[in-house]
């Protein structure tokens, strides 16, 4: 069974550590982490904030804004740039739509119904589907190789 992303209302309500947030969000997206991918490191976080893709935590703790973009950063970072990740994100959550960009992100991945999602979503997720099932297609003939 293919794990379900967390729709917002799902995420944490209460603020989190850095470790409590590494830990969720590699929980969440492992299955977007490829073999080679360590999934998000507590420097990936540091460099994010440091460079403006991710909001400075408030007293060392991380609200559903930050955890939410970074489940969408590592989901997407195998197969886009962070800055094309960030400027997208910037325009998905452009007065205030964080919620609604994320649960559309969250439906998508999810498979549920694209209806009104943005076409930039719908693409990026389609994107993301595409490069997992040639990736595991690359194992799979890779597998198939080394028994011959």
């Amino acid at each position: 069974m293919v794990k379900k992303y967390p729709k917002w209302a799902e995420l944490p309500e209460i603020d989190l550590y850095l470790d409590q947030v590494l830990l969720y969000v590699n929980q969440v997206t492992s299955s977007a982490i490829s073999q080679n991918d360590k999934g998000l490191t507590a420097s990936m976080i540091n460099n994010y904030v440091k460079h403006g893709h991710l909001e400075k935590p408030i007293k060392k703790k991380y609200g559903r804004h930050q955890v939410a973009r970074l489940i969408a950063i590592t989901s997407l970072k195998n197969v886009f740039s962070i800055q094309e990740i960030s400027q997208t994100l910037e325009i998905l959550t452009a007065g205030g739509r964080s919620e609604e960009s994320y649960d559309g992100f969250v439906a998508c991945m999810n498979g549920d119904d694209l209806e009104g999602l943005p076409q930039v979503v719908i693409s990026a997720c389609q994107t993301l589907k595409l490069y997992d099932a040639t990736h595991q297609l690359v194992q799979e003939l890779g597998g198939i190789e080394n028994e011959h």
